[in-house]
């Protein structure tokens, strides 16, 4: 996905723009399939969630990488400096951890809109991660108790 990500032509100066959007949906839509057939089949099911949390956060990040980038590159003053893919994947992960070093600024109201649902997503997520990992701990505390 990281791959893609960088490699992928969806900025506004390409060519293959709509190209490179299609060729992304299809390659996401791809990854989401395999993700929950794998978890569907899976012998370990709490392995394959850990699995997926952690496909699904990489995803995350890059989905609003993307959007980010997006946004700087066709609307120029989205945010108070241009975002390359290196900076929009640098300032998608300074929301996420909540470190917000303040040198990228959203500054129009899309810009704020997208960063502002990031915030509250980010939420979500980690409640879901706390929650997975209390099922893995009660599974193994129960699984000890059986063998005991």
């Amino acid at each position: 996905m990281l791959i893609a990500y960088f490699l992928l032509p969806f900025n506004q100066k390409s060519d293959w723009n709509v190209l490179g959007s299609v060729v992304g949906a299809l390659l996401l839509l791809a990854f989401c399939v395999w993700e929950i057939r794998s978890f569907l089949h899976a012998t370990y099911p709490l392995a394959a969630a850990l699995e997926m949390l952690a496909a699904l956060v990489m995803l995350y990040l890059i989905s609003f990488s993307t959007v980010y980038f997006i946004f700087s590159d066709y609307d120029p003053g989205s945010f108070n400096e241009h975002l390359t893919r290196m900076d929009a994947l640098y300032f998608c992960l300074t929301v996420f951890t909540t470190t917000g070093f303040g040198d990228i600024d959203a500054l129009t109201q899309g810009a704020r809109i997208a960063v502002s649902i990031q915030m509250v997503s980010n939420l979500i997520l980690i409640g879901l991660g706390f929650r997975l990992f209390s099922m893995v701990v009660t599974a193994r505390l129960r699984a000890s108790r059986e063998t005991a």
